[in-house]
């Protein structure tokens, strides 16, 4: 990070999230008003069918509202973080309240440590008990990689700065954010385009690292919640994790694992009659042109191998 006064924008993503900004958001702009650095706030409206644009406007004239013009998830802050001019970007959901100190210890980690790409902060839940933050460790799961918070041991490390290999709610280098392209439509409606945008800047080669002294109390994905169900999300995040895997994975040894385990789960989901994860495997299938051409495209800036990534993510935690 070059700029001595760097500037900061903090976006919300809302989606009919009216009563959510209500609450919420006052204390994101107090967190922006008492940072040091200048650092303003943004609403992206992903085409609300309630009046949470008329309430913003109405009640909250200093924060900026951007109208996206189609419902993209996350991929709704590409064009958005594309057309600003600041140094960093805080990307947060509509369902989280923060403390009003939680801007500037994020902004610290990009002076202190070189080539970071994201900062991660230390989270609680609205009933003040601190769940574990987004210190998450490089975990692989049935031949899959899938952070995890919820590690042996994690109470230790809540209070300690670290590494982590994504996070859902971070503060990003912009510049960086937009060479990689910022998140991927590949895995709309949602789940793992974060740990994709993550991995793909550990491969370039950049960092990402957990603050804890960065408070924010999170309900956790409420829109998302509202829209599928539990076997939905299930099924959602099956198919987007071997889309994930086919994408970005580069390591034979854990390509061996991925496709042992694969066929493995396959199996067990034809005999039990799982036939939810049997389509989602069908879905990922179809879009095997779509990720083979992204992936040849993504290697192009892939310097760091697979492995290399983990034993950093992990080191000091997992032996």
């Amino acid at each position: 990070m070059k700029s001595i006064q760097p500037t900061i924008n903090i976006i919300i993503l809302n989606y009919n999230g009216r009563d959510l900004l209500a609450e919420c958001l006052p204390s994101i702009v107090e967190a922006s008003l008492t940072s040091k650095y200048s650092c303003k706030v943004t609403v992206i409206d992903n085409v609300s069918t309630d009046d949470s644009v008329s309430f913003l406007r109405s009640n909250f004239a200093n924060v900026d509202v951007v109208k996206a013009k189609e419902n993209l998830i996350l991929c709704s802050y590409n064009d958005v973080v594309q057309s600003l001019d600041d140094d960093i970007v805080i990307l947060l959901n509509n369902d989280l309240k923060l403390d009003k100190y939680f801007v500037d210890p994020l902004v610290s980690v990009f002076f202190n440590q070189t080539d970071v790409f994201f900062v991660a902060s230390r989270g609680y839940s609205f009933n003040g008990v601190d769940y574990e933050g987004d210190r998450a460790i490089a975990k692989i799961r049935w031949g899959i990689l899938a952070p995890e918070t919820r590690f042996k041991g994690h109470e230790k490390f809540i209070t300690k700065n670290g590494y982590t290999i994504s996070a859902g709610i971070a503060a990003f280098d912009r510049k960086k954010f937009i060479e990689l392209g910022g998140y991927d439509d590949l895995y709309l409606p949602g789940r793992y385009e974060d740990v994709d945008l993550c991995f793909r800047g550990w491969k370039r080669g950049w960092k990402g690292v957990y603050q804890p002294k960065s408070i924010q109390f999170h309900m956790g994905c409420v829109s998302f919640k509202k829209s599928f169900k539990q076997k939905e999300i299930d099924n959602i995040v099956f198919r987007n994790s071997i889309l994930f895997t086919i994408k970005n994975i580069t390591s034979i040894r854990l390509w061996v694992q991925f496709l042992f385990f694969l066929f493995l789960r396959l199996g067990y989901f034809l005999i039990c009659g799982k036939w939810g994860f049997l389509v989602s495997f069908y879905e990922a299938v179809r879009k095997l042109p779509s990720v083979l051409e992204k992936r040849e495209k993504a290697k192009r800036l892939f310097f760091v191998n697979d492995l290399d990534v983990l034993k950093k993510v992990n080191e000091g935690i997992v032996t």
